[in-house]
């Protein structure tokens, strides 16, 4: 069974073999309960260039081709892509390498001439002259050896489809540093951002997230059009956890009931963290919180957002940057008191996705690659350290003492502070904490975030 979630190389046959094997595929990866297996297609190209789709059969998640004569006809490395088309959605497997080998040529011939009768008493002479133990050894000697070759080139194959597979992969990561699939910045101006942050909430409170309701009960129903029921969990940040995963539109059928028209919220996605964050330059205090973010991009018409829950709204804004109070900075000569201030959350765990907010939420690795120092409230020395997270219960720290600061504290710096890159897994969550020399427990950075994005099969360990 072969696993599409990974780049592969498949022996397909030899050549002019034709309906001889069985090739299988395990689409589940492709179709996710999602799609019908109808809407599966298979498109291969043959080593001589010429590309067509192939006649596949699929049953209980497995694609099964079989190679006609037409699909070996020529030797050597081809390429085969299982698709699913679905409306205006496309979605295509991991790179699968075809290989084709050699085999002898068709056709029959009369056989030669049988040998002349002289020439075969002699060696019928010849023969009985041997020592058929002697024979018997040496033949038992080149078994030997031939097997021995023949183990030798299956691991020199073995071990050539490794550099292979490790030249395409380096090559890839290399390329994808020169040309990223994609490189975004946090927070952008593109799109809007919000918080709520909850303090409680009972059996019947609400959250309003443009035309969407989002109610808490404590069993779920049956919600009409526009509505979502949210169970209440054993504690407030597992609600709060649950109620991120409704707006984005995830199943949960023992925690979440969605109404027509509401799989997922249209106008934006939300995240949980519970750590300290910023909208532009209003501070969102740790708690229990939602970090909310526009789906569209340039858009002015406001959005409502309210709760009947106890909770503190942070409204839709459009932010250029993230503020850090350096509130651990204390009095001292010289700031000999001065600390790191608290964590702060820069992309919330599972935010980091292809395409942006606005397409399919498929999580990928990235790195953190430049830092700008958009403006500063004092000329204190400043250090930053960041952290990643996938619980926002254990942190690593990635990057220790990073400088951050310039000799001016003016408006619009726009200072570039380029990054030791260090590999972010997908799924976590980025944070920073910093420090300073100075005094004042509110002075602040503005700070903008720039980081790549990787493909999942450029990224099979973290910091690999």
């Amino acid at each position: 069974m072969i696993d599409l979630t990974k780049a592969v190389t498949v022996f397909i046959g030899r050549r002019g073999e034709h309906n001889y094997r069985n090739i299988e595929f395990d689409v589940s990866s492709l179709l996710e309960n999602n799609y019908p297996s109808a809407s599966l297609n298979a498109i291969y190209k043959r080593p001589d260039g010429v590309a067509y789709p192939v006649v596949t059969n699929y049953a209980d998640g497995v694609l099964t081709w079989q190679p006609n004569a037409t699909d070996t006809s020529f030797v050597g490395v081809g390429r085969l892509e299982i698709r699913v088309t679905y409306g205006d959605v496309v979605g295509k497997s991991a790179r699968i390498l075809t290989i084709v080998e050699d085999a002898l040529v068709d056709g029959i011939v009369e056989p030669p001439e049988p040998p002349a009768q002289e020439w075969l008493n002699k060696v019928l002479s010849a023969l009985a002259e041997l020592d058929i133990d002697e024979i018997n050894n040496l033949l038992n000697l080149t078994y030997n050896l031939l097997n021995n070759n023949y183990d030798l080139l299956n691991t020199t194959h073995n071990l050539v489809e490794d550099t292979r597979e490790n030249l395409y992969r380096r090559t890839g990561i290399l390329l994808n540093h020169l040309h990223p699939i994609e490189t975004a910045s946090a927070p952008d101006m593109i799109s809007r951002r919000a918080a709520i942050t909850f303090s409680n909430m009972a059996n019947g409170n609400n959250v309003v997230i443009g035309t969407i309701t989002y109610t808490f009960v404590t069993a779920l129903g049956s919600p009409a059009t526009n509505n979502v029921q949210v169970l209440i969990q054993d504690t407030l940040r597992n609600t709060v956890k649950t109620l991120a995963r409704a707006i984005r539109g995830i199943d949960d059928e023992m925690n979440i009931a969605y109404g027509t028209g509401t799989d997922p919220n249209p106008i934006c996605t939300a995240y949980w963290t519970s750590q300290r964050f910023s909208i532009g330059s209003t501070t969102v205090e740790a708690g229990e919180s939602l970090f909310l973010l526009e789906r569209a991009e340039n858009v002015t018409s406001a959005i409502p957002l309210s709760s009947t829950a106890t909770a503190i709204i942070s409204d839709f804004t459009r932010s250029a940057y993230s503020r850090y109070i350096l509130s651990g900075n204390v009095s001292g000569s010289g700031g000999a008191n001065s600390v790191r201030g608290p964590l702060h959350t820069i992309l919330p765990i599972n935010s980091v996705v292809i395409g942006g907010q606005g397409g399919e939420l498929y999580t990928t690795a990235y790195d953190c690659h430049l830092i700008t120092l958009c403006r500063q409230s004092d000329t204190s020395e400043k250090e930053l350290d960041l952290y990643i997270s996938n619980d926002e219960e254990t942190f690593t720290r990635i990057q220790r003492s990073t400088p951050v600061g310039s000799n001016t504290s003016a408006e619009s710096l726009h200072i570039h502070i380029q990054m030791r890159q260090a590999r972010v897994p997908a799924g976590y969550g980025l944070y920073i904490c910093m420090g300073s020399d100075g005094t004042s427990s509110n002075a602040y950075c503005d700070l903008k975030f720039t980081y790549h994005l990787y493909p999942v099969h450029l990224t099979p360990e973290p910091n690999d």
